[in-house]
């Protein structure tokens, strides 16, 4: 009789451990296969009956959630269009954008079990909820950003210098992603582009804020100083062509340090071909053009020419910022970022942690350095530089009132349009907490229209405007 119960008992065991791998098999390691069969509709089903996980903010704020309703769950955005190009949408009709498809397998709770409860919920079938996104976004921030943007097409990006966090991440002209479903149309086919999160995705001409980078490049490789003086007429002619100083102003001679805060292209021109291209192309790569940038969200990549693809009047222009070179406000604002941090570009994020409903956290960002395209000393000279700017020269609307401002203005122009207004800066100068990029598209001046409205952001990300 024992015999037999023994043979009983092992095959049940057998029988059960099967089972056990059977449900593996299908819950975990065949489960995207399986999901991506155009005749299996359970996905649809299925994903209703999931609380998807919360997308925070890092001052608490909730950005997206999950309401109940009779068939399961719907998603809800209580920011609604303020953070609409950083969580994205969520749609059973239209797919997912932003965070809400980047990190699907986190939020609808379809990653990799890091629990046992959550095991055996999954082997017996049971919906798990999905795990909580927190940002480092600090609302504050973000909806000030979007405010002083206001219905001006553009993008503002805030960035902590020391860490890489993304305090801000601002694009207009924006939606409403509640409204997926039923404006769907009206949404998607919009003519500025409402869906395009410009702060990541739009690559626009950088005008004289890219001078940040000819001015590193020109100091680190000891071509110039601080006072190395130059000629700084209204025009000057360059390899057949000419490059002019906006508004055709003529300033005689200037130093480095007066050309960089008055942005004196006709000098700027000349320390691009002292420079030479392949340098100023080096060093653009440094601080991150023509390569992908890692980062949370899709963005695209800012873009310079081969030195080998340009001609001496190019080389010229393009050291001034204009020419073919297009970058992003990510872009800028990195590059704003690693003079503020003393030369160091610290790698952007975005997703400060993420934690499964019982409050376990599974993943936490560590802060790390990306790159270091120029010295401390070269640094802490271009600090000077574009503290002078904000104090006397371009950028004197981007003044908060004790506070030491630095920044660099911008002004891109564009064939047959207004130029595209930039702002870059970071404060307080002494020890930078905060440092931003502005951009308005065909706004005209930047140092009269990017720099009060960095200054708003800058003054409350400080804590000056509550």
């Amino acid at each position: 009789m024992s015999k037999r119960i023994g043979r009983l008992a092992a095959i049940f065991t057998a029988a059960f451990i099967s089972l056990v791998i059977n449900l593996t098999y299908l819950q975990f390691i065949a489960a995207s296969s399986l999901t991506a069969k155009p005749e299996n509709i359970r996905p649809i089903l299925y994903e209703k009956r999931i609380e998807r996980g919360k997308i925070i903010s890092a001052d608490g704020v909730v950005l997206a959630t999950s309401n109940k309703v009779s068939d399961g769950y719907e998603r809800f955005y209580p920011e609604g269009e303020t953070v609409s190009h950083i969580t994205g949408f969520y749609s059973q009709k239209y797919g997912r954008s932003g965070l809400e498809l980047i990190y699907d397998e986190y939020l609808s709770g379809q990653t990799r079990v890091s629990s046992i409860p959550d095991y055996i919920r999954r082997l017996l079938g049971k919906e798990a909820p999905g795990n909580d996104l927190t940002l480092t976004i600090n609302m504050d921030i973000q909806r000030a950003a979007m405010k002083a943007l206001g219905n001006r097409k553009g993008a503002a990006v805030v960035l902590n210098p020391k860490t890489g966090a993304v305090l801000a991440l601002a694009s207009q002209p924006t939606y409403n992603p509640n409204d997926i479903d039923d404006n769907w149309k009206t949404i998607s086919t919009n003519l500025d582009g409402a869906m395009l999160n410009r702060a990541l995705q739009g690559r626009f001409t950088p005008g004289s804020s890219f001078k940040i980078v000819t001015a590193s490049a020109a100091i680190e490789e000891n071509l110039v100083s601080t006072d190395t003086v130059f000629s700084a007429p209204a025009r000057s002619s360059v390899y057949g062509g000419k490059v002019s100083n906006y508004g055709g102003k003529d300033y005689g001679k200037a130093t480095v340090e007066d050309a960089f805060s008055q942005s004196i292209n006709t000098v700027f021109a000349q320390i691009g071909l002292k420079l030479g291209g392949a340098k100023l192309v080096d060093y653009a790569k440094a601080f991150g053009l023509n390569i992908s940038i890692p980062f949370d969200l899709p963005t695209s990549e800012g873009w310079i020419p081969a030195a080998s693809d340009m001609d001496k009047l190019e080389v010229a222009w393009t050291a001034v910022g204009q020419g073919r070179t297009l970058v992003t406000p990510l872009n800028m604002a990195l590059i704003c970022s690693t003079i503020a941090n003393d030369g160091k570009l610290m790698r952007p994020y975005l997703v400060e942690k993420i934690s499964e409903r019982n409050g376990n956290t599974i993943f936490k960002y560590r802060p790390s350095l990306w790159r270091q395209p120029i010295s401390k000393d070269t640094a802490v000279i271009i600090k000077s530089f574009m503290e002078k700017t904000v104090d006397m020269g371009t950028g004197t609307r981007a003044r908060i009132g004790s506070i030491r401002v630095a920044g660099k203005t911008g002004t891109a122009e564009v064939s047959k349009k207004e130029p595209h207004a930039w702002f870059v800066g970071f404060a307080p100068v002494e020890d930078p907490q905060v440092a931003v990029a502005v951009i308005i598209e065909n706004g005209g001046s930047g140092g009269r229209v990017a720099a009060p409205i960095a200054r708003e952001i800058l003054a409350t990300a400080l804590g000056k405007n509550r």
